[in-house]
């Protein structure tokens, strides 16, 4: 049988990227969100640029672990509600919604599991991170945050589901319930007693502190290291059929009627009227 070589092209990395800041310096790769007018929300094609940063930090041998964070004064606000109530309001899904679109992936298709992964990120949480936002940092292994900033879900004050199971096992379970059946918040402080992040610094020094982390990852061996966030990922999997009914849930309560109410009471800035339909 014939042997093939696929050797990594370092000019086949993302460089005509609109809603991403994607650059390396060493063995460091960056990812910031920058779609700092709408807090650096997500929508269709974000999704497809951060995919492509993903594959290319687990394609690149040179990249040992990433730093990710967020253009402006907050990591991310979440799903783009604006953009979703836009497309629901011509009777259209988003394109990442829609079986007939080519970037179709219902979740966006944006989290670092969805192209497998296997180095290390580290999440520098410069302002607050809600919905999917929440969702892309408890991906990132370790995780840095602002003194000011602050974490929620806020799914279900618009109508939708997101990934509450994923919470449920990756949190404290009354801490995911608070955020997921109440819309609570935690501040960062709340969040180092907590677990759920490394440290907590001043805005001002949070870059240099992920960089010192970063540092102490490049200083082990980058096969052992890869080896140990592959069995991180195996340990926090689910099985697929809680996976697939979440995938099913998801879908039905996002076209309800409620899920269209919520967009649209967000969008219009008003509390929503739920009729249960």
């Amino acid at each position: 049988m014939s042997s093939y070589e696929s050797p990594y092209d370092p000019e086949s990395a993302p460089r005509d990227l609109e809603f991403v800041r994607y650059e390396k310096k060493g063995h460091v790769a960056y990812v910031r969100l920058n779609r700092p007018e709408v807090r650096n929300a997500l929508h269709s094609f974000i999704y497809v640029e951060l995919r492509r940063c993903w594959r290319d930090i687990q394609l690149d041998p040179n990249i040992y672990v990433g730093i990710v964070s967020g253009e402006g004064k907050a990591f991310c606000a979440g799903r783009d509600v604006k953009f979703l109530a836009q497309y629901q309001a011509e009777g259209k899904r988003t394109p990442h919604e829609d079986p007939n679109s080519p970037i179709f992936h219902w979740g966006g298709g944006g989290q670092p599991e969805d192209v497998g992964l296997e180095k290390p990120l580290i999440c520098a949480l410069n302002g607050f991170a809600v919905g999917v936002g929440l969702t892309l940092a408890l991906q990132c292994q370790l995780r840095v945050m602002a003194d000011d900033a602050w974490i929620g879900d806020q799914h279900t004050n618009v109508g939708r589901l997101g990934s509450p199971h994923r919470k449920y096992l990756e949190l404290p379970r009354a801490t995911a319930a608070y955020l997921t059946l109440c819309n609570g918040r935690l501040t960062a402080q709340e969040c180092l007693q907590q677990g759920i992040v490394n440290r907590v610094v001043p805005e001002d020094k949070l870059m240099e502190t992920a960089e010192e982390l970063a540092d102490m990852v490049c200083q082990g061996s980058p096969l052992a290291v890869q080896a140990a966030v592959r069995l991180y990922r195996l340990a926090a999997a689910v099985p697929q059929s809680l996976t697939d009914y979440a995938k099913h849930l998801d879908k039905e309560i996002a076209e309800s009627d409620d899920g269209a109410e919520g967009p649209r009471a967000f969008k219009e800035k008003r509390a929503p009227v739920w009729t249960l339909k």
